[in-house]
């Protein structure tokens, strides 16, 4: 088997705002004449988002039920879902030469933006350049990214300032799994492994490795639904464990899990 040779992804690029639900306002939405059009670079590039996180996920859905998930999708009705839909726009700013050239040709062709999977060009260009990458090479990095993404978005709340202060943070990271230990019955394996991970990416980003962003890439990728419906009570409980392990650190115990 050939070695995969690669860069790893630039996330300096900025990326563009505006959403396929944007793009559908701006061109009248699907009661317009213009279901069949020629998009410009950000129109194009939020379709692709859209058809990127839909390629990325649907799996997780019976048949019956992937049609509504794309529309809500498309109705930014699943916030977590723009973990997926960043990740691409990342994608698309790091195109080699070769498929740079490939998405230049879509921007001269007329694209459906009412029945967006009718455009066979186009999947075919998200499932080899975006959607192959993200679930083989670049794994690990999806991961990374979710991470991040995860922790400004929808872990804020938890007080990682606090916790650095503490010298040993080796032992605070063990503490803390404990703490989640006894949330037994409301946490499964899984999710305790990625509340873990996301404890150490924050506290000891440095030792964090790539098969620990890895294990998140699998795992995001492959439960985003489950994901999306837990991740507040999620982000409570891995607050409540934090907190706990800063109580006892100040000589009190925090509330009980």
């Amino acid at each position: 088997m050939a070695e995969i040779v690669y860069d790893i992804l630039n996330f300096d690029k900025p990326i563009g705002e505006k959403t396929f639900w944007d793009t559908l306002n701006e061109l009248g939405g699907k009661d317009s004449n213009t279901l069949k059009t020629v998009l410009s670079r950000e129109q194009l590039n939020s379709l692709v988002a859209i058809l990127f996180a839909y390629g990325l996920h649907y799996d997780e859905l019976v048949e019956e039920k992937r049609q509504r998930f794309l529309n809500t999708l498309i109705e930014k009705r699943l916030p977590l879902f723009q973990v997926s839909q960043t990740f691409a726009g990342h994608l698309l700013n790091n195109l080699d030469q070769e498929s740079e050239a490939e998405l230049q040709q879509l921007l001269q062709m007329e694209h459906n933006i009412e029945k967006i999977l009718s455009n066979e060009r186009l999947l075919d260009f998200v499932e080899l350049e975006l959607l192959d990458p993200a679930t083989t090479f670049r794994k690990w990095e999806y991961g990374r990214f979710a991470l991040a993404y995860m922790a400004y978005y929808f872990f804020s709340d938890v007080k990682w300032d606090k916790v650095e202060k503490i010298s040993n943070l080796g032992d605070c990271l063990e503490r803390i799994g404990k703490n989640l230990d006894k949330k037994e019955g409301n946490l499964d394996s899984q999710e305790k492994l990625f509340l873990l991970i996301m404890a150490k990416g924050m506290l000891m980003p440095e030792k964090t490795n790539m098969a620990e962003f890895l294990l998140v890439g699998s795992y995001v990728q492959e439960n985003m639904m489950r994901l999306s419906s837990r991740i507040k009570d999620l982000s409570k409980i891995l607050e409540s464990a934090v907190q706990k392990e800063i109580s006892r650190q100040k000589g009190k115990e925090g509330p009980n899990l």
